[in-house]
């Protein structure tokens, strides 16, 4: 019996290693749009720093809805969700690193003078960034037609770990006691 219970603590304590472990190494997550006759959408995570096994995460059919349980609704406010979910953002986004960011498209809008006004938006975008291997754009546009077509791959790296403030301030600040 006390063996038992040692092999017991044992796998307890080698899950719980490799719980922290998981939460601590950086996460690394690939993601990859194309466009081109359809629409394509491919996504991995990398754990433990990008040595670990890929996994695919597209690909997967989606969870049949069930239906709720009649009941209360709970309502929330929009003035503390909004605030709170643009903090969210904003302290996610100081917490990963970018990798590697490629944007190839042709687009048109099908009238040549918003195809010539979205591209002027984006040329700071396209010719203000120094070239780098981690950030790649190229934009061309279509001015004789209405087109969207490219490919578009982005590879950040987080820890986990770091998001746990940052996610318990945000169901805080939205979902918490009125002040």
């Amino acid at each position: 019996m006390a063996g038992l219970g040692a092999a017991l603590a044992v796998l307890l304590a080698a899950l719980l290693g490799l719980t922290v472990l998981v939460l601590v190494l950086p996460l690394r997550i690939e993601l990859v749009l194309r466009k081109e006759a359809g629409l394509s959408f491919s996504a991995a995570l990398r754990p433990f720093g990008g040595i670990g096994p890929r996994i695919r995460l597209s690909g997967r059919r989606k969870a049949p809805e069930t239906a709720q349980e009649p009941g209360r609704k709970r309502r929330y406010d929009p003035r503390r969700l909004v605030p709170a979910a643009g903090r969210l953002a904003a302290a996610v986004l100081r917490r990963i690193r970018i990798r590697a960011l490629i944007l190839d498209a042709k687009f048109g809008l099908g009238d040549p003078a918003e195809t010539g006004q979205l591209y002027g938006m984006l040329a700071p975008l396209v010719y203000g960034t120094l070239p780098a291997r981690r950030l790649q754009v190229a934009v061309q546009p279509v001015f004789d037609r209405a087109e969207l077509s490219g490919r578009a791959e982005l590879d950040v790296t987080v820890v986990p770990a770091a998001l746990i403030v940052p996610a318990v301030r945000f169901g805080w600040d939205a979902f918490g006691p009125v002040r």
